[in-house]
C-alpha cells in the first residue's frame, strides 16, 4: 500500500514539475503598461524654431528602450504619428500659441502609456 501511495505522489510530483517547466513565464507575470516620459528643447520657442522631442526617459518593465514604439499629437488635436522606433522627433510650428503635445509610448505586447504637456510658441522676431 506505501508503495503505490507514494508511486502516486511521484506520478502527481512529475505531471506537476512537466506542467510547470512547459508554462510560458509571461503567463505568471502581468505585464506593466511602458511609463511615457519626455522633454523638449529649446523651452522657450518660436515660430521659427525646429523643436525636438525626447522620449528616451520613457521605459518599460518587460522591454528595453529599443524594443518600444513612439506616437507623437505635436498639436494637441489626437492627431498621432505613425509609430517610430526612433525616441527623438523635430517639429516646427508654423502658427504661435499653447499646444498640448501628447506622447504614446507602446511595448512589444501593445500596452501603452501616454503623458502630455503643454508647450508656448511665440511668433518669431
Amino acid at each position: 500500500m506505501k508503495l503505490i501511495n507514494l508511486s502516486l505522489l511521484f506520478l502527481v510530483f512529475a505531471l506537476f514539475l512537466t506542467w510547470y517547466s512547459c508554462s510560458d513565464a509571461s503567463e505568471l507575470t502581468p505585464n506593466e503598461p511602458p511609463v511615457a516620459v519626455f522633454s523638449f528643447a529649446p523651452e522657450y520657442a518660436d515660430t521659427s524654431s525646429i523643436i525636438t522631442f525626447d522620449a528616451s526617459l520613457s521605459s518599460d518593465m518587460e522591454d528595453v528602450l529599443g524594443n518600444l514604439s513612439f506616437k507623437w499629437d505635436f498639436e494637441g488635436r489626437q492627431r498621432w504619428t505613425t509609430a517610430v522606433k526612433d525616441p527623438i522627433a523635430n517639429f516646427r510650428y508654423s502658427k504661435p500659441g499653447t499646444y498640448n503635445v501628447g506622447l504614446k509610448v507602446f511595448d512589444s505586447e501593445g500596452w501603452s502609456g501616454e503623458l502630455r504637456k503643454d508647450i508656448i510658441i511665440r511668433d518669431s522676431v
